[in-house]
């Protein structure tokens, strides 16, 4: 009788540079996360790694430009290695639609405008941690020739670990209207994009070239936020038109916060603070800090 032939798999196959591989990802949609100008954020969950992540998805009928914004916003987060950056994990298209969407990691935690809703306080150190990890953010955003031009506690994360509640870690997210300073013109440099209650005074002029200056500025807004419990510098026009928030970045002075700071605030605290702010918040960006590492160095030195 003869033996059965017996087949090894060939050893050393290799792929020919140029083969596609193509693959078919499914996800279960667990619950709607937020909404924004372009899309919609879905929690969702990956059966295949057994893991929830974060699916961002393109709304029907947004126009080529956002489209082109969309993409962008998936391709470079794609390509971000830093731990206060989210990173796309996939991206693909809902064939029934013909939806764009790109999956990010699922963060569990809370953004500062939420912390700042329900008036959750946090002492200056946490403040100033919570501020260091963002400027590190900034700083591998802006040595990619990005400026993020959304920057406010809606769109700072902070994550917190299911199995150590005491780790956190800071995100920077949402890069829908982040600007590539590598592009001579961009096509919607007529746009005036992202909010204007944290906008600097060049972000509030169609056509005007901003820079990575322009997120220190809307960053300092957001310190004011922070350290006041929530108030902001521009909120007796909260319900008004938003052309009165642009023309008031272009017209008004930082206050002082030191009258929305607890009465037990040493006077030198106060004094250091307002001194900070009324730099990273020059209407001139020229007055400004200039980099994320002086903005950094001086926050190290507030009181």
């Amino acid at each position: 009788m003869d033996e059965p032939e017996i087949r090894t798999p060939a050893a050393g196959v290799e792929l020919s540079s140029g083969t596609l591989i193509t693959q078919s990802k499914q996800y279960q949609v667990v619950e709607r996360l937020g909404e924004g100008g372009m899309g919609k954020v879905y929690k969702v969950f990956d059966p295949i790694m057994n893991r929830h992540v974060a699916l961002k998805m393109i709304k029907v009928d947004v126009p080529d430009s956002e489209r082109r914004r969309f993409r962008q916003e998936a391709r470079l987060c794609g390509t971000f290695t830093h731990p206060n950056l989210v990173r796309t994990l996939e991206v693909g298209t809902l064939s029934e639609r013909g939806l764009f969407w790109f999956s990010m990691e699922y963060l569990e935690g809370r953004d500062l405008m939420a912390l700042l809703v329900d008036q959750q306080k946090l002492d200056f150190e946490e403040i100033r941690d919570i501020f260091d990890q963002t400027l590190d953010a900034l700083t591998h955003v802006h040595a990619r020739k990005f400026v993020h031009c959304d920057v406010k506690p809606g769109n700072i994360f902070v994550a917190t670990d299911v199995y150590d509640p005491a780790l956190r870690l800071v995100k920077l997210i949402d890069f829908g209207v982040a600007r590539d300073l590598s592009v001579a013109s961009p096509g919607d440099a007529d746009k005036i994009m992202g909010d204007p209650f944290y906008m600097p005074p060049e972000q509030t002029v169609p056509g005007h070239w901003v820079d990575h200056r322009a997120d220190l500025y809307a960053l300092g807004v957001t310190f004011f936020e922070m350290v006041t419990g929530g108030r902001h510098p521009l909120e007796d026009l909260f319900e008004s038109h938003p052309r009165e928030a642009l023309r008031a970045q272009r017209e008004r002075a930082m206050p002082s916060a030191g009258p929305f700071l607890p009465k037990t605030t040493p006077l030198d605290r106060v004094q250091s603070i307002d001194a900070f702010l009324l730099t990273a918040c020059a209407k001139d960006p020229e007055h400004r800090f200039q980099s994320t590492t002086a903005m950094k160095r001086a926050l190290s030195t507030v009181a």
